[in-house]
């Protein structure tokens, strides 16, 4: 196993309690918004501006694109697409954080030590770079909100 590997491995370990909590966020604000889109359509008399109509449904959805994911679909359905959406957006990330690493010529692992946060955790790896030794820094907080967007990670990974 490579130092890009073993780095990307750590941090799935320590991603995996996170991942399961933004995984359960993003369940709860979808049922959310399907509970408001019903109570939209619930609360609002037919008739008058189709456009109107429109921005008032997908406001209550989180968007256009939440909207047309949640219309028409099941709760399992819900949760099936937000299951595999988390999954998709944590391939990503690991992606994108071995890129950088790659980028960075990471050769070898010295330490690593994480830091739980109150809403993430913090990660520092000493590592021998093409270069010479670098410190590893990541940082993470759990975002989202209620009517802002779905529960999410944001990773800042830097190479210093």
């Amino acid at each position: 196993m490579n130092a890009i590997d073993k780095i990307t491995a750590s941090l799935q370990v320590v991603f995996a309690p996170l991942e399961a909590k933004v995984l359960a966020d993003s369940i709860k604000w979808a049922e959310g918004r399907v509970a408001a889109i019903a109570a939209y359509h619930q609360n609002t008399p037919r008739g008058g501006c189709i456009v109107t109509r429109h921005e008032g449904m997908f406001a209550a959805a989180g968007g256009v694109t939440w909207y047309k994911i949640f219309s028409g679909r099941g709760k399992a359905e819900i949760e099936a697409y937000m299951v595999k959406n988390c999954a998709a957006l944590a391939e990503k990330r690991n992606a994108g954080i071995a890129a950088k690493l790659a980028r960075a010529g990471v050769t070898e692992v010295v330490s690593e030590e994480f830091t739980d946060t109150v809403d993430g955790f913090d990660g520092v790896f000493i590592v021998n770079t093409d270069s010479g030794r670098k410190v590893v820094t990541v940082n993470t907080i759990v975002a989202g909100g209620y009517n802002i967007q779905c529960a999410h990670m944001r990773i800042l990974t830097k190479v210093k």
